[in-house]
């Protein structure tokens, strides 16, 4: 797989019957967009660090409080900088696009001892965030290419987003931006984001995704068994303890994982979780996946931090947030109310993070035996995502005077068991056969 510039931008800053539980440290979550994808962790994580390729290169994003019209001014002055020779690797100026007011797109290029090299600096403003991609280096035969796609796609389909949005429409989340696409066609897209917890120090999970750029790469399992230990570290190998290790499909992707805890000189002892599925070569719908889990990362004082979870409450977190790593559904256009449909049948399935394929009344198998919120059975409308389930502890005594009630959510595969208007509420819906 290919790796990208992570290292620096991270320390810096579909059917299946089987359901997960999210245990209780993950009933509280919030989800993140990262790429093409969504993942779900614990509400409090705290992002540490992300970074993004998309096509041509790098895309950086600034907040920023200058309006429009400054921000033209502020690409005037670039301009002059560019024409002054202040490229940090001395290219020059050639010429400037200017496809709206909020958008530049500086042309470069300089004569290398191989020859002569192109590149580009392209800018993007849209409320309140100034996007950036600075590359050099690009094949003349398709630098005209790269610039048309920039000036008519790229950057007019690149618009600001927040943390928390999670958009409807197919595209590409970054920071603090979205690129409206339907990712049909092959191009190279890399999303990578890490947390951090402050009821966990030194946990640190990273979710990358990334084109696969290369058919027929070794597997994680394969990798492993195939690489060769130094004599130096053979004494830590034998005190390495394996905890799990295998293949693992989550959500319809086939791939592998290895759970290990290493020994510290500080005498205990720290995590490495791996879990990792091999992407479709250039499919960016398709890409190649990998979640990490690390205990023990260095604090302020350079030292390995004593993990405040056990091996069981650190596998169980991981097993939650790799359980929730999906495809985000996505709305890939209007849809007309005219003309027939096609109605899917009963009995259908559809995982929860998945597009709802009928708008009908659906059940899960969590119901069977516990008080779900919102009903036994639940109507959902064709398009949406399909949510988790959320079933009611019993009450205590205690609970049933006060009102309260104990929930925890879980990952489930929904059952679709009436169509819309076949039953009003939950008790009049016709019984399963």
């Amino acid at each position: 797989m290919r790796t990208m510039r992570f290292a620096m931008a991270l320390c810096a800053s579909l059917l299946t019957p089987i359901c997960y539980a999210k245990e209780p440290a993950m009933s509280d979550t919030k989800t993140y967009c990262i790429g093409r994808f969504l993942v779900d962790v614990p509400a409090d994580a705290e992002i540490n660090g992300q970074a993004y390729e998309y096509m041509f290169g790098r895309i950086d994003s600034t907040a920023s409080t200058e309006s429009e019209e400054h921000f033209a001014q502020e690409m005037i002055q670039r301009g002059a900088e560019l024409r002054a020779g202040q490229h940090k690797k001395q290219y020059a100026l050639t010429g400037v696009k200017s496809p709206s007011t909020s958008i530049r797109i500086f042309e470069l290029s300089r004569t290398l001892l191989t020859g002569p090299s192109v590149g580009v600096e392209a800018y993007k403003w849209d409320n309140g965030y100034v996007f950036s991609m600075k590359e050099t280096g690009f094949d003349l035969s398709r630098y005209s290419s790269v610039l048309s796609t920039l000036e008519t796609e790229l950057l007019p389909n690149l618009r600001a987003r927040t943390t928390d949005e999670v958009p409807s429409q197919p595209g590409f989340c970054l920071k603090n931006g979205f690129i409206a696409n339907d990712g049909k066609t092959a191009q190279y897209e890399e999303a990578g984001m890490s947390f951090r917890f402050s009821r966990w120090p030194g946990v640190v999970v990273t979710v990358n995704v990334s084109t696969t750029t290369k058919a027929g790469e070794k597997t994680l399992l394969q990798r492993i068994d195939s690489t060769p230990v130094p004599a130096v570290l053979q004494g830590v190998i034998v005190q390495m303890k394996t905890l799990r290790k295998g293949k693992r499909e989550v959500n319809g992707r086939e791939g592998e994982e290895v759970l290990w805890t290493f020994p510290t000189e500080e005498g205990f002892r720290t995590h490495q979780f791996q879990w990792e599925a091999q992407g479709t070569l250039d499919q960016p719908l398709r890409p190649d996946l990998t979640v990490e889990f690390e205990s023990g990362a260095r604090g302020a004082n350079g030292a390995p931090q004593r993990p405040r979870l056990s091996d069981e409450e650190a596998i169980r977190v991981f097993d939650a947030i790799v359980n929730s790593v999906r495809l985000r559904p996505a709305d890939g256009g209007k849809v007309s109310e005219s003309g027939p449909s096609t109605m899917s049948p009963l009995g259908t399935l559809a995982q929860t993070g998945t597009r709802c394929p009928q708008t009908g009344w659906w059940t899960c198998p969590e119901a069977a035996a516990n008080q779900i919120e919102g009903g036994r059975r639940q109507r959902f409308e064709a398009g949406n995502a399909m949510p988790v389930v959320h079933v009611l502890a019993k009450q205590s005594f205690i609970e049933r005077m006060t009102g309260r009630q104990q929930k925890h959510s879980v990952n489930t595969v929904w059952k679709l068991v009436a169509y819309d208007g076949s039953a009003v509420s939950g008790e009049s819906i016709p019984p399963e056969h």
